[in-house]
């Protein structure tokens, strides 16, 4: 992925009915900014009118980002540019973007944005006993990587 060199503003259309994109862009809102950002609902008839042909791009499916000079970026490859827009993430961000760590970003927000309504209805609609009930509910199963036996040395500061 490759960062603009300079964005003065991005908008971000995102599920206004989904409990963790707005959650999501919640937390992004209370961050310091790096650039101006315009949250749009998709489902808004604002949307048209800013993005002509947004719901084309499926954002039922996934975020979409466009900066102030027209690229347009979807799913991680937009998650990378919302944490841009942070001041104290532009770091991991562009670490992020690099080819080495945005396949494992592509992976993370597919697994997240494939279970996101069944994620929101677990974590962002019920009060906390209904919540813990649930999260019992749910089969666990073992983890079959070697995950927990590896050295976690190799990984930078930071991201652990």
């Amino acid at each position: 992925m490759i960062i603009p060199d300079s964005i003065n503003k991005i908008e971000i259309y995102y599920d206004g009915h989904c409990a963790m994109c707005c959650t999501f862009l919640e937390w992004l809102n209370r961050r310091d900014r790096a650039f101006d950002v315009n949250f749009v609902t998709y489902q808004s008839s604002r949307a048209e009118v800013l993005f002509p042909g947004v719901t084309k791009l499926d954002p039922d499916q996934e975020m979409i980002v466009r900066t102030d000079q027209g690229e347009v970026f979807r799913g991680a490859e937009g998650w990378v540019l919302c944490l841009l827009s942070c001041r104290t993430y532009q770091h991991i961000a562009r670490r992020l973007a690099a080819p080495l760590l945005l396949p494992v970003a592509k992976k993370s927000c597919s697994l997240i944005a494939s279970n996101r309504i069944s994620i929101s209805k677990i974590m962002f609609n019920k009060k906390d006993k209904a919540l813990a009930n649930a999260l019992h509910e749910m089969p666990s199963t073992p983890c079959e990587s070697s995950c927990e036996k590896e050295s976690h040395e190799d990984i930078p500061d930071g991201l652990l």
